[in-house]
C-alpha cells in the first residue's frame, strides 16, 4: 500500500482529472492495482511519466515499462503491481477501462493524498 500511495502522490502533483483506483487482486494474479487518470494534453502525461519516473529515484522501486508516450493518447506505466493508465479524456471515454473494471472494489484516492 506504500507504493501505491507514493504512486497516487506523484501523479496527484500532476494534476490529473478523475483519478480511480481498482484493486485488482482477487481477479488476477498479475497485478494488485490498476490506476486510471485523465490528462489535459500530451504534456501533462509525459509530466505524470516524469513525475513517477522522480519517484523511482528517490524510492528505490522499478519501473517495468512505459508505452504510448510519443502517441499523446493514452500512457500505460507498468510497475509490476501496479498498472497505471493515464488518458485524454475523449481516449478514457473511448477504451472506457472503467466499465470494465466497475465491479471492482474501489480505493478511495483521497485517503492515499497527502
Amino acid at each position: 500500500m506504500n507504493l501505491l500511495k507514493i504512486i497516487v502522490n506523484a501523479i496527484d502533483d500532476v494534476r490529473v482529472k478523475d483519478i480511480k483506483i481498482y484493486d485488482t487482486r482477487e481477479v488476477t494474479p498479475l497485478f494488485d492495482y490498476v490506476i486510471i487518470a485523465t490528462a489535459n494534453s500530451s504534456r501533462q502525461m509525459q509530466a505524470v511519466v516524469n513525475s513517477i519516473e522522480e519517484k523511482e529515484v528517490e524510492n528505490d522501486f522499478s519501473i517495468r515499462g512505459i508505452e504510448g508516450v510519443n502517441g499523446g493518447l493514452w500512457t500505460l506505466i507498468d510497475l509490476n503491481d501496479i498498472i497505471v493508465n493515464v488518458f485524454t479524456a475523449e481516449e478514457r471515454l473511448n477504451y472506457d477501462l472503467d466499465k470494465l473494471w466497475k465491479n471492482l472494489p474501489q480505493i478511495d484516492c483521497s485517503e492515499l493524498l497527502k
